[in-house]
């Protein structure tokens, strides 16, 4: 699940400041040139106050300063002709020979940076950034491609959150083939023609005696 892959992601990337702070000034130092102190005080936010991480949108009673995984959208980009992607070769006789349908799919998953204060909710969002960039070469180890990432500022809706909050939002794009094994379609392979084979050299004998009316091809040319 795609919303997994950002979910370790964070979660691998805020462990790995926890015991090297020092990746905080390859973000904020060589990235934004910001200066040292300020650095530091992003090193110490971090170390005293560790984001948390949920899926789906935050509430009030969470714990601050946190991320949320949310799904924006997704929908299917590019259709196979009859859905058709393929068989199943695996030595399960549960799905030897199924067929496969499938799509490939476009999604777009919302990593949603909260806190109480605007320039702490920026750094949450230039570290989740540099963490899912970092972390792309796995997700394209996991089937995914056309990976984008953008970002935008956010007003929190009132009815759901306290007024005092500041949420900044990484979007993450990306496409994948989406796969679904029909396994009903082993029975019904049995019961398909899947085509006629004739033997050039056989003689009428070989159908006993029943006109084929069938003319073979051969080379090209027809042979009656």
């Amino acid at each position: 699940m795609i919303q997994r892959l950002l979910y370790n992601a964070l979660k691998t990337g805020l462990a790995e400041i926890q015991k090297d702070p020092r990746i905080l000034e390859d973000v904020f130092e060589w990235q934004m040139d910001l200066g040292a102190t300020e650095i530091a005080t992003i090193q110490k936010w971090f170390k005293e106050k560790p984001p948390t991480i949920y899926h789906g949108y935050a509430r009030v009673d969470y714990a601050f300063p946190l991320y949320s995984i949310i799904l924006q959208s997704e929908g299917e980009k590019d259709l196979m002709i009859g859905d058709d992607a393929g068989m199943m070769d695996d030595d399960d006789p549960n799905v030897k020979n199924a067929d496969i349908r499938g799509a490939f799919w476009s999604h777009s998953y919302g990593i949603l940076c909260y806190s109480e204060h605007p320039d702490a909710t920026q750094y949450l969002y230039e570290v989740a950034k540099a963490i899912i960039l970092q972390a792309a070469p796995l997700f394209v180890q996991a089937g995914l491609y056309g990976i984008r990432v953008s970002g935008m500022d956010l007003h929190p809706d009132q009815k759901y959150l306290p007024e005092h909050l500041f949420v900044r939002q990484l979007t993450c794009e990306c496409e994948c083939e989406f796969n679904i094994v029909d396994r009903p379609s082993r029975l019904t392979k049995a019961f398909k023609l899947a085509g006629l084979h004739l033997d050039s050299s056989g003689s009428p004998s070989d159908v006993g005696g029943v006109k084929t009316n069938i003319i073979p091809v051969i080379s090209g040319t027809e042979e009656e």
